[in-house]
């Protein structure tokens, strides 16, 4: 699922950058990227937005497959790579693609809430694998599991997970939290990422994507909590 999952993002970035003209390029953007003014904006007589109002609603998830560059690709699937593979074992194909779906529209209107006059494309598969980092930190940090401090258990994907409580509990869980928070407001505010040099990183969208996956876990989990 995950290999299936970076091939995808691949292709679709070499049609971007290598077989479209730059005028189709553009069209490519403009009909699949989040833009916060198509939801917000005026009409204007005689312009139309590409792909009309099944456009609006497909956008939360499209956007999630178009990359800058190749760093912003390479970026992602590394952290695609070590969160989304114990989610996808865990989680199943089915369950996992339809909640990176989700984390990413998440992400999406967490933008939409801050920037609604934006126009700005916004685009990338952070917002998905945000989600996909909180959801397995619930099972990981489980005794057994990959960061539970022990041995780590031949299932450990399968452990059962902590409950929201029993992770605010968890200083261990509180810091990593609280590290990720902070990673992403310095380098969303103040830095720009490597390889991106139009924009900084959609903090916001990370953001969504992060409290929807460490929230809605328990809505696909076929595994259960830990009962204390």
């Amino acid at each position: 699922m995950i290999i299936a999952s970076l091939a995808v993002l691949a292709i679709v970035h070499i049609v971007r950058v290598y077989v479209l003209s730059e005028e189709q390029a553009s069209w490519l953007i403009a009909t699949f990227a989040f833009i916060p003014i198509r939801l917000t904006g005026p009409a204007i007589p005689g312009f139309y937005w590409p792909g009309g109002l099944a456009g609006d609603v497909w956008t939360f998830f499209s956007y999630a497959f178009l990359h800058g560059d190749w760093m912003h690709y390479a970026v992602n699937g590394l952290w695609l790579a070590a969160f989304g593979t114990p989610l996808a074992r865990r989680f199943g194909t089915v369950r996992f693609l339809l909640f990176s779906l989700l984390g990413a529209a998440a992400g999406a209107a967490a933008h939409l809430l801050l920037y609604p006059s934006g126009t700005s494309p916004l685009i990338g598969a952070s917002a998905a694998i945000s989600a996909q980092m909180a959801a397995s930190a619930r099972f990981a940090f489980s005794a057994g599991g990959r960061l539970g401090g022990g041995i780590v258990r031949s299932d450990a994907d399968f452990r059962p997970a902590l409950s929201a409580i029993d992770m605010l509990r968890d200083r261990r869980i509180v810091a990593f939290l609280g590290v990720w928070f902070v990673f992403n407001l310095v380098f969303g505010l103040v830095f720009t990422p490597p390889g991106v040099t139009t924009s900084s990183i959609a903090w916001e969208a990370h953001l969504g994507g992060f409290l929807f996956g460490l929230l809605a876990f328990p809505w696909f989990d076929p595994v259960g909590r830990a009962r204390r």
